[in-house]
């Protein structure tokens, strides 16, 4: 399987030569990095050692998207503890991934665009830069990659690792091949004992898989929550006694039920300000059509005024990134793709703001998160709009309060930067 998927993805990219030339024409420098002809890609410590003990490369962390570069900034935030003169780079898959890593990671050697999964870029990858070891966080799997480090015997590890359902089903067709390919990982770090079991149906050795928990539920000890609420509600002009309600990564179907429970809240808007954060922004003219048939008033994030007062009751997020920052300001946040049957995103982001949090049924993708969250009491999953109605206000009136998080004894992400560093030998 491993060498059809090779054929086929190179077949593509002869295929797609004049769709790449067009793309490479418009963001020049993302498509020279993605084709590895430089375009700031290679860090100034690269080494091309050909020698399997080669140690003088940084190491490479790769981050899909904003999620995964979330993670990877706790993580190499706790790495650097450990090994703070560890050269370093960071590699991701989207441009607003890279975007926030350009901005998090100045000290990285170099911040690039992960290279086209095929053999003519990553001949050109591996033959300027060897890193000393790979760090891949959460689904990230390239068969082709895998393969060329494989070769020149690069230690990988997995952090933060999750495998939904749907994932495993394809993964498990390319099974003997992963199972070579993974022989390379020194570890594999999970999420949830569900994850590890997928990691290991689709060839990861057994001994070589562990579950440590999620870095993003890790809590920052170092944030002043009350001070960090305080500012933000200065900086939306929310005064003490307005209740502030976020419906965050709203997916088709849930904006409806939030303008439902909007109409049978008594305090909205005289006393309520809720703030609508779709998950994906090409949904923007979509859900202010639907705040217009619901005769809703809106405001755009990006248009408010510091300090001043929303001039309507509700604020539409039209930014990426902003989200986890809105949070500590928060009374109260409902995650959305849970109401929707899609699985669920990260219902711990507004709890680690101190933030009850409402969720839906669907949390395949968030099942250990949502089951702490209910365990605590730091929130609760609710069934539908009724549900949702009666759990806000009850909220706003004071007839259920919630439980705070409390940070553990050491953070995953510390954990996490550990096992990787004794794994890796950095």
């Amino acid at each position: 399987m491993l060498t059809l998927y090779k054929f086929l993805t190179n077949a593509a990219y002869v295929v797609l030569q004049p769709y790449i030339a067009v793309r490479k024409s418009k963001v020049p420098n993302e498509w020279r990095q993605r084709l590895a002809r430089d375009g700031g890609i290679y860090p100034k410590t690269s080494s091309t050692d050909s020698s399997r003990d080669a140690k003088n490369g940084p190491c490479l962390f790769h981050a899909s998207s904003v999620g995964e570069v979330r993670v990877l900034e706790r993580l190499i935030d706790a790495m650097k503890k450990i090994r703070p003169d560890m050269p370093y780079c960071v590699s991701t898959y989207t441009r607003a991934g890279n975007k926030l890593a350009r901005e998090l990671f100045g000290d990285a050697e170099a911040v690039f665009y992960f290279p086209l999964d095929c053999h003519a870029p990553l001949k050109r990858f591996f033959a300027h830069y060897r890193p000393r070891g790979v760090v891949i966080v959460e689904t990230e799997i390239w068969p082709y990659f895998l393969d060329y480090c494989r070769r020149f015997d690069l230690p990988v590890a997995h952090a933060n690792g999750r495998l939904s359902p749907g994932s495993v089903r394809w993964y498990k067709l390319f099974h003997r091949s992963l199972r070579r390919l993974f022989e390379i990982y020194r570890i594999f770090l999970m999420q949830t004992h569900q994850d590890k079991e997928r990691m290991i149906a689709i060839g990861a050795d057994p001994k070589k898989v562990r579950v440590l928990g999620n870095i993003k539920h890790d809590l920052d000890e170092s944030i002043d929550i009350e001070g960090k609420r305080a500012e933000v509600r200065k900086r939306l002009g929310l005064a003490e006694d307005r209740f502030f309600f976020v419906a965050a990564s709203t997916r088709p179907g849930e904006e409806e039920i939030i303008c439902r429970t909007l109409h049978s809240i008594p305090e909205f808007p005289e006393r309520v300000v809720a703030l609508i954060a779709p998950r994906h922004l090409d949904r923007l003219d979509e859900v202010e059509k639907i705040l217009a048939d619901n005769n809703y008033p809106f405001t755009l994030h990006s248009r408010l005024e510091p300090g001043a007062p929303s001039p309507t009751p509700v604020i539409l997020m039209d930014k990426i990134g902003l989200l986890a920052e809105l949070f500590y300001g928060a009374d109260l946040a409902f995650v959305g793709g849970t109401l929707a049957d899609l699985g669920g995103h990260n219902v711990m982001e507004p709890v680690l703001a101190g933030v009850p949090t409402l969720f839906g049924p669907s949390i395949d993708n968030v099942r250990d998160a949502a089951e702490r969250i209910i365990d605590e009491k730091l929130g609760e999953m609710i069934h539908g709009g009724d549900e949702l109605t009666a759990a806000v206000n009850a909220c706003i009136q004071g007839k259920i309060s919630y439980a705070k998080i409390k940070p553990g004894e050491y953070s995953v992400a510390e954990q996490t930067a550990r096992i990787i560093v004794r794994e890796l030998g950095l």
